[in-house]
């Protein structure tokens, strides 16, 4: 088993419904207030859809009547967290919200922190590379990338939550992850890939992944593409976060596989050397 610091990678609108619903007494953190779990959901709904939405389509897909819905939006609007076309009478999230990223991305210590590794890995082996927060067996959370060699996904942008296992981001919460063989193999039904393997054939790349440290999907996620994977793990060996670098297949043999994934874990035992500077709540 590796060393810690070495392990160290036109449209429907979602349905949300149930969360804008009213929540009982959940102890030391209070009674939620329902307009704010309204008003949250619906910047969920505007966040996840690829296109601006009417206020009928928000209200469907957030479980909401029509009218409280149009209201939280015009209220939104108005503090400058959404954004209204008039000419489509849709909404979307403003970008403004920006600013608020940004202020987390400061404070958090990726910038400062994490990007530059990120920036050394992606220079030195022309590719570019992504740093996700683990969101649990089922989801990623993209935190940041950098670099212009590829994007494998057109529709890629930070603070977008990607479905797990899939790539070799998945095959590493798999093989750090906490989830059993059957609960593995639920969620792997559920998740597309270009050329999906065998449920057998993922776990045995868990396996590897589990002895090397490491995981490399050759273009069987995205078409031409090969993804290197590799886990940011806690003092307590906790999987938080995962390194990947994506590049094109061709460009990417054995020889610079095997010196990008020794770059990739080498940033990534500084990141889990780092944890107690960053602020990923």
């Amino acid at each position: 088993m590796p060393t810690r610091v070495a392990r160290a990678e036109s449209q429907s609108p979602p349905t949300t419904r149930g969360h804008a619903a009213p929540i009982a007494q959940i102890g030391p953190l209070g009674k939620p207030v329902g307009a704010v779990i309204a008003a949250a959901t619906v910047l969920r709904v505007l966040h996840a859809c690829e296109r601006p939405l009417n206020a009928s389509e928000v209200a469907r897909a957030a479980g909401l009547h029509r009218g409280t819905a149009y209201n939280i939006l015009r209220t939104l609007q108005a503090e400058g967290f959404v954004g209204y076309d008039e000419a489509t009478r849709t909404y979307a999230v403003s970008l403004q919200i920006l600013e608020l990223a940004y202020g987390v991305l400061r404070r958090s210590g990726l910038i400062d922190i994490a990007r530059p590794l990120m920036h050394a890995v992606s220079d030195a082996h022309g590719v570019s590379v992504y740093l996700s927060k683990v969101q649990g067996p089922s989801s990623m959370l993209l935190l940041d990338w950098v670099g212009v060699a590829l994007r494998p996904d057109p529709h890629v942008t930070v603070g977008r939550q990607y479905p797990s296992p899939a790539g070799a981001s998945g095959v590493v919460i798999a093989a750090f992850g906490n989830s059993s063989e059957q609960e593995l193999e639920a969620l792997f039904s559920q998740v597309d890939w270009y050329d999906k393997p065998s449920f057998p054939d993922f776990l045995a790349r868990v396996k590897e992944a589990k002895q090397s440290g490491f995981a490399v999907d050759r273009g069987t996620m995205f078409r031409g593409v090969t993804l290197v994977s590799v886990p940011v793990l806690s003092p307590s060996w906790e999987l938080l976060l995962i390194l990947t670098a994506a590049g094109h297949s061709h460009d990417l043999g054995d020889d610079a596989v095997g010196a990008l994934s020794r770059a990739l874990q080498s940033a990534a035992g500084r990141l889990s050397d780092s944890l107690p500077l960053l602020r990923l709540g």
